[in-house]
């Protein structure tokens, strides 16, 4: 804490800069709301100072009351002079910086930003943070520790600083750090230490924390393999050669094209080779990627998006993403997805909605365009969706872009006080049969209403039940789902439907238990219309007379009451990506 003291007095404002900092801190504090316990409250207001106290009384006990406040709920504080102050609490911190660079504090760290003579000065206190650097037009972004500095231009990296020393990995990208008057130049899956004190462990290991690993642990897989570099061990400066990496003879892949070819397509016309499969599709094989009828936004996000943050997803209902391959991965359409495609399968892409790519002319979100692109035979799968595809829109569409990040509603998933009330069962589903001949819409429908009405009394009663999975009907003005045999995900699969949103399921229920209930309500605007459309109709009414069957609670009340899930909103983080700057395609 004195250290960290001595380097905010060392940047130390005016008198007058000091209380209008301090306003728009307290003023942060009271829009935060019920998140800050009022006991922390009450400490951070006994540290505040009187109006007319001399400033070098008040730093000291500014800095405390916002470090007390960075342990409840992670603080930033600014300095009109441009020193930034930054102390992550118990969940982290997420810091955008002036250049669009990306930091990511774990818990409990410690951190400033301020101005370098050519460029943005990181001075990492204590802790662990991984930078996602922006390309820099001009100047350099450094890390400085108490005893190292790292350089960069644009890539990802780890930086940590503890009582034996300092370390930093890099992800992506290449990195120069500085010790005394040693450099060593790294790159992906490499470290360097200023301690031999300092416990050797794997970078994979090292990013776990990161809310982002999946992502990180993509991108690192990917750049050691551009780079043809095994993973290398902590080097400690000393023993290695200035100007030199960890790993000999290390040559990085070419991150563009061979050959590429950009045109506009038809959207009424399916492109060849999809038999039908309409426009959206995306396939890599080795040495080559093809996107057939896509738009603008919708490569952009395919091409930049791995390694940011979707925030919650919904989940995948019935219908694989994937095609012309075995399973199902992460939903290619989100940035998770984007990071794990690999050669050989098609995806589906869809079209960009706008919750992931924004802004540009409306040209971007409606023409369509198919690419096909060479690559050498070293660049494997996400090298093409990244850096190689994000080389080819920059030079032909001469695309800019940055990211942000918001804070978006979501609803949360949580067990009620008293626990659930679902009863763990499970059943064996028979073989599938092919429907009868000459079925139909309405057949089947009266197929369901009269396995509704066979079942429904045991199904409240708990006992057992003739089929296997879920049944939806209406009962009067509501509609019942009876459900036999589901997983904790397959009712977060059925809850993002009916409410046309992702599920934040902290329940805290194994994935592995499985249940059997029902759950009636009455369905109102809240809910998605496309589901109700399929589910609510008249020809799944199981009553004999709807006027008479007493109206059921809306779905919020109801899963609280007769399942025991509570249901309420909150907010989540996620990235976007914003066009700043884009052309029509150059001609091939």
């Amino acid at each position: 804490m004195k250290d960290f003291e001595q380097r905010v007095l060392e940047r130390m404002p005016s008198p007058e800069e000091e209380r209008a900092s301090l306003g728009r801190v307290w003023n942060q504090v009271e829009r935060a709301g019920g998140r800050i316990p009022d006991d922390v409250l009450r400490s951070v207001q006994q540290r505040l100072p009187h109006r007319h106290q001399r400033a070098w009384t008040f730093l000291p006990k500014a800095v405390a009351a916002v470090l007390v406040l960075g342990a409840a709920i992670g603080t930033a504080m600014v300095w009109p002079r441009g020193v930034r102050v930054y102390a992550a609490g118990a969940d982290g911190l997420q810091v955008t910086l002036s250049d669009d660079s990306r930091v990511e504090m774990r818990a409990h760290s410690e951190m400033t930003v301020g101005r370098a003579s050519d460029g943005i000065r990181i001075d990492l206190e204590k802790g662990d943070i991984i930078v996602s650097a922006a390309r820099q037009r001009d100047g350099h972004l450094y890390v400085q520790t108490r005893d190292m500095t790292v350089s960069v231009v644009g890539t990802v990296f780890l930086v940590n600083a503890d009582e034996e020393g300092s370390r930093v990995g890099v992800i992506e990208g290449e990195v120069r750090v500085r010790e005394g008057g040693r450099e060593t130049r790294l790159r992906p899956g490499e470290q360097v230490a200023t301690s031999s004190a300092i416990v050797a462990r794997p970078l994979t290991e090292d990013i776990n924390w990161s809310r982002n690993a999946s992502a990180h642990l993509a991108i690192l897989d990917s750049s050691m393999k551009a780079t043809a570099q095994p993973t290398a061990p902590i080097t400690p400066p000393e023993q290695a050669t200035p100007g030199q990496t960890g790993v000999a003879n290390g040559q990085a892949a070419k991150t563009e094209f061979e050959e590429a070819s950009i045109r506009e397509c038809d959207s009424a016309t399916p492109p060849p080779g999809t038999r039908g499969g309409g426009p959206g599709r995306f396939q890599m094989t080795p040495g080559r990627t093809r996107g057939e009828c896509l738009t603008l936004a919708t490569i952009i996000r395919t091409a930049y998006g791995g390694g940011l943050q979707d925030g919650p997803l919904r989940p995948a209902f019935g219908r694989p993403i994937v095609v012309l391959a075995r399973g199902v991965g992460p939903d290619p359409r989100s940035f998770a997805g984007a990071s794990a495609m690999s050669f050989d399968r098609a995806y589906l892409l869809g079209v960009e909605d706008g919750a992931r790519v924004r802004g540009g002319p409306d040209w971007v979100r409606s023409a369509l365009y198919t690419i096909e692109a060479v690559a050498t035979g070293a660049a494997d799968a996400q090298t093409m969706r990244g850096p190689m595809l994000r080389a080819l829109l920059e030079r032909r569409f001469a695309l800019k872009v940055h990211v942000e990040t918001e804070q978006f509603p979501v609803p949360q998933l949580t067990v009620a006080p008293g626990g659930h009330k679902m009863k763990e069962g499970t059943c064996t589903p028979a073989p599938s049969a092919p429907p009868p001949p000459g079925d139909t819409a309405a057949t089947a429908a009266r197929r369901i209403v009269d396995m509704v009405r066979r079942n429904l009394d045991a199904a409240r009663r708990g006992a057992p039940i003739s089929f296997c999975g879920m049944l939806v009907a209406m009962n009067g003005p509501n509609l019942v789902i009876v459900m036999n045999g589901f997983r904790a995900p397959e009712i977060d699969v059925v809850l993002s439907r009916l409410l046309d949103a992702p599920i934040v399921n902290r329940t805290g229920i194994p994935d592995t238990a499985s249940f059997s209930f029902v759950l009636e309500f009455v369905p109102d605007d809240s809910l998605g219309r496309e589901y109700l459309d399929q589910v609510a109709r008249g020809d799944r009414q199981i009553a004999g007379d709807p006027s008479t069957v007493p109206r059921a609670p809306g779905i919020v009340t109801a899963l609280e009451e007769q399942l025991g899930l509570r249901l309420e909103r909150t907010r989540m983080p996620r990235e976007f990506i914003v066009i700043d700057q884009v052309e029509r395609p150059s001609p091939n």
